[in-house]
């Protein structure tokens, strides 16, 4: 494991500075599938429970666009029946949303986005221009990594954003955040902490506590990875002047297994972890890792890209 640091005092004082904002924009990616509208119902909900802003956002596939084979392509001149039919469904869709809410509570500002292009350029423009800091998607169904996690869209869009990406099972019901898990292996302290400096915004919006959750192999010397860690959260709270971080450790050989045991017995409500190049993210996410993390598919994960040229 890597020797713990610290952040700057100047890196500190900016996410001090960050820590103090609330959470203002949530982007909600749709087509109008069930799985994306399931997923944008969470990310509503969220919302609300965070007083954001919500950027309601469909991809209009066009064929000059598209030259593999597989996907719809409409004629030129169905074009703007179509553009006003998706219009139209936002809209409908963004009705559905604002009806679900009781009249005393928090109703979100929505602003609907109906634009040409691939999914991967239409999402990540949009969260560059809104300056959205969460951008919820859904996947399909049959497990937490199924085919649009293992294809190509969600790695994707990881690394055309810097947003912090939620995906949300289909069907998935909101229900209140008490415990974020971060899933670290602390070989990165410092982008760690850049992570942990970012979930407490949230955390503190939902009063929500924050576990740091390291799966430990026999390898490991249990006492001193104790203290290290007991050090590491003691300088981590101070600094953050945020006392609900806790950390445990899970002793499993396998990383995935151990998370999803964490998942299952920890009464973890939403599971983050960071993305910080393809080979990492296959570690996790891989074929042959799929069937042991089947058991974390009820839970919301949170990803957070990290700069590769910045480690």
């Amino acid at each position: 494991m890597t020797e713990l640091t610290f952040l700057s005092p100047l890196i500190l004082e900016f996410y001090t500075q960050l820590i103090s904002e609330a959470m203002k924009t949530i982007l909600l990616a749709t087509n109008f599938s069930k799985s994306a509208n399931d997923a944008a119902r969470y990310g509503f909900e969220l919302a609300c429970r965070t007083r954001a802003k919500v950027i309601l956002v469909n991809a209009m596939i066009i064929a000059a666009e598209v030259p593999q084979p597989g996907f719809t392509t409409w004629p030129d001149e169905e074009f703007d029946g179509l553009l006003q039919d998706y219009t139209q469904e936002l809209q409908r869709f963004q009705t559905e949303l604002e009806s679900s809410l009781a009249p005393d509570a928090y109703h979100p500002p929505i602003h609907c986005i109906n634009e040409m292009g691939r999914f991967i350029d239409v999402i990540a423009r949009v969260t560059a221009q809104n300056q959205a800091e969460l951008v919820v998607i859904g996947t399909h169904g049959g497990g937490l990594l199924s085919r649009f996690l293992l294809g190509n869209h969600a790695e994707q869009l990881i690394d055309a954003t810097t947003s912090p990406i939620l995906i949300v099972k289909p069907g998935t019901p909101f229900k209140a955040i008490k415990k974020i898990a971060f899933a670290t292996d602390f070989n990165y302290p410092e982008k760690d902490l850049e992570i942990i400096y970012s979930l407490i915004p949230l955390a503190k919006l939902l009063n929500a506590e924050i576990l740091l959750a390291h799966v430990s192999h026999k390898h490991e010397e249990k006492e001193q990875l104790n203290k290290t860690l007991t050090e590491y959260l003691i300088e981590l709270s101070n600094r953050a002047n945020y006392p609900n971080i806790y950390y445990r450790l899970i002793h499993n050989e396998k990383t995935e297994v151990g998370l999803a045991w964490l998942c299952e017995h920890g009464q973890v409500d939403m599971l983050a972890m960071a993305h910080r190049s393809r080979n990492i993210f296959a570690e996790y996410f891989n074929h042959s890792h799929t069937k042991h993390m089947n058991k974390l598919s009820d839970l919301p994960l949170l990803i957070f890209p990290v700069t590769m040229n910045s480690l």
